[in-house]
């Protein structure tokens, strides 16, 4: 295992790295960081940055108990049996209601956040594919983006443009069904927290920070709704705190100005930009395949390296 079960006081919890003044730019890690600190959990937070540690830059990985939790659920899970369970007050109805808006957000809203990171080109060269080669080392950064793309856009059926379109539509229903749920609450089933306020908190606080180039479809839906915009300032404020990470925080709030215009960029042809993509794409895949050829061959000698055990 690439991580050490140890006796420890408090857990710790291996993430992707800070990003925007949030704790992590991923919604699945995001949504533990504020299950954990709406519980009131004391834990220790350990950006994953390294190669060895690749199957988790899809997923948390927590080691808790003398255990290595993987996988938000499994970590909430645990949270809840150790006496942490942000939903013990809730009744049957608001516990059915809790499961389907968790659900609307983990299927659709993510959805929709996938198509807009990695099918718009411009989100995803300017803004995604280089969180993820600045989050990870080297060799790892030449492959990581590309891996995490292929495993996006096989899981969304390659949608066409129309199709993506809809996608957008679904994103604001669900904005729509969390404002009214929320209504003029501070949490999403009243004065108290529960796991459904960290699980949305996860995505749209992400939705709302992330500053991807205009005219950012999610975030200009989601100002639509001020009361989901005061949620996601009220628990970053609270609870989150604020840390500058691999890129810097963004005017996120509210009442942020509207951001300034840029030069546009020269048009291109689909055939243009299908053509630069193959390009990149051929480079990344030469410089993999040279330090493939170059480990194989033993031209670089892994075992004469000094390694401090």
């Amino acid at each position: 295992s690439d991580f050490r079960i140890r006796a420890m006081t408090k857990p710790r919890l291996h993430s992707l790295p800070p990003t925007w003044g949030l704790p992590t730019f991923h919604p699945d890690f995001l949504k533990v960081h504020a299950y954990l600190k709406l519980s009131g959990t004391p834990f220790e937070n350990v950006p994953t940055t390294t190669a060895s540690a690749m199957s988790s830059f899809e997923q948390p990985v927590m080691e808790a108990d003398e255990k290595v939790l993987t996988g938000s659920d499994e970590i909430t899970q645990h949270l809840r049996a150790a006496g942490h369970d942000l939903d013990a007050q809730l009744s049957q109805q608001q516990r059915a209601d809790l499961f389907a808006f968790s659900s609307m957000i983990e299927r659709q809203l993510l959805d929709a956040m996938l198509y807009d990171w990695y099918l718009v080109e411009d989100n995803y060269f300017q803004i995604v594919r280089p969180l993820y080669v600045a989050a990870a080392s080297f060799p790892a950064n030449l492959v990581l983006p590309w891996q995490v793309s292929r495993r996006v856009k096989a899981r969304l059926g390659y949608p066409s443009t129309v199709e993506g379109e809809a996608l957008y539509k679904q994103a604001e229903a669900c904005y729509s069904a969390l404002s009214a749920r929320l209504g003029t609450n501070p949490y999403f089933f009243g004065q108290t927290p529960s796991s459904l306020d960290a699980v949305a908190f996860g995505h749209l606080a992400i939705h709302l920070f992330a500053p991807m180039p205009r005219p950012n479809r999610l975030e200009t839906a989601l100002r639509k709704h001020p009361n989901l915009c005061d949620f996601v300032d009220r628990i970053s404020s609270r609870h989150m705190g604020v840390s500058i990470g691999i890129f810097p925080a963004t005017a996120a709030t509210p009442d942020a100005p509207e951001k300034t215009s840029v030069p546009d960029k020269p048009h291109r042809t689909p055939k243009e930009k299908a053509r630069r993509r193959r390009a990149r794409d051929f480079m990344a895949g030469a410089a993999v395949l040279t330090i493939g050829f170059l480990l194989v061959t033993n031209v670089i000698d892994l075992d004469d390296a000094d390694v401090d055990e």
